[in-house]
């Protein structure tokens, strides 16, 4: 059984969405902690990282893997990734409203 292109992207942006992810957990604690003192340009970084490109590439994420299950194609990401990417996506979501 050969992986199509569609989910070797798939599981490629699952990865990417996991790592963004993660710099948007330490990006919202740099901004609500204040003992947490990193330097500037790693917290630029961690900005960026977090802030800016994981909603997009979560959005990207879901969309892809709803045109997967829409298709009716061997979907080749983790359970629990997609449970991750979705929960995050939501956490993003609600403290967009805040």
């Amino acid at each position: 059984m050969s992986k199509s292109t569609s989910n070797i992207s798939l599981s490629f942006i699952a990865k990417v969405a996991i790592i963004c992810n993660v710099f948007y957990l330490l990006s919202l604690l740099v901004m609500t902690v204040q003992w947490f003192k990193i330097p500037a340009v790693v917290s630029n970084f961690i900005a960026v990282l977090g802030l800016e490109m994981a909603p997009g590439v979560n959005i990207a994420f879901v969309m892809a893997w709803i045109w997967v299950k829409l298709a009716k194609k061997d979907n080749y990401v983790e359970n629990w990734k997609t449970i991750l990417i979705v929960l995050m996506l939501s956490i993003q979501v609600g403290t967009l409203f805040i």
